[in-house]
């Protein structure tokens, strides 16, 4: 979680799961904290998420998404993903950060590996039980529920071009979940050497031939960067 008040927002959680008894681990981080709950077997996202959210919710900590630009980032953000995908790349607890060369601590425990082992092995760990008893009769929170999507049917008359569609020419980036967009690199940011993050581009789900940059880029640039301008009606 990287925002002013972070810490306090993860203790404040890690103080609720113990009153469900859910043993949370508090670690630090470069730029906050991370929060981590480990399971018995593994768990279903969508369940945990469920979890979280509404707990989340109960106490009036953000979670990123839902129209907040600012609030923790709950991980795994997928549900499923398929053959040949990757999840979400994080840095495992006790790991070394690629960029700092540093490793980070948990809060409940003595500042050297041993200790730091001993207290996650002696964790209890959440089961699949425990988490179906939690969530009974809850649904994730309505703003964080992904918009029912309708077929998408692009315009063709009968002297028209086939429509311009920019799913057919972007990579989407898997790594990031967003309940309402697609998102991918913006193919007018990386022909200037941006967007490295693959994220600048973001694409509506429901209704795909809408498109926007946010950090500027007009459809005309990002048209002509794809080698598909975009054409003008001729007058006389």
């Amino acid at each position: 979680m990287h925002l002013k008040g972070a810490l306090d927002a993860l203790f404040t959680l890690k103080w609720e799961l113990k009153q469900d008894g859910v043993e949370a681990a508090l670690e630090q981080s470069r730029r906050g904290g991370h929060l981590w709950i480990f399971g018995a077997s593994p768990l279903l996202a969508s369940e945990c998420r469920i979890y979280i959210y509404n707990l989340a919710l109960k106490l009036g900590v953000p979670v990123l998404g839902g129209g907040l630009k600012e609030g923790i980032e709950v991980f795994p953000k997928q549900d499923k993903i398929k053959d040949g995908e990757y999840g979400n790349a994080i840095r495992a607890p006790m790991g070394v950060h690629r960029k700092t060369n540093q490793r980070y601590w948990f809060y409940d425990a003595a500042l050297n590996p041993e200790s730091q082992l001993a207290y996650l092995n002696g964790l209890k760990k959440l089961s699949e039980v425990e988490l179906q008893t939690f969530i009974r009769g809850m649904s994730l929170p309505e703003a964080y529920k992904p918009p029912v999507s309708t077929p998408y049917i692009p315009k063709m008359g009968p002297f028209q071009r086939e429509e311009f569609r920019i799913l057919n020419y972007v990579r989407l980036n898997d790594r990031i979940n967003d309940p309402r967009n697609w998102v991918a690199q913006c193919p007018s940011c990386a022909q200037a050497g941006h967007d490295r993050g693959c994220d600048n581009l973001k694409i509506k789900k429901s209704e795909p031939h809408k498109y926007r940059c946010w950090k500027g880029c007009t459809k005309e640039e990002i048209r002509a960067a794809l080698g598909q301008p975009i054409r003008t009606k001729q007058t006389a």
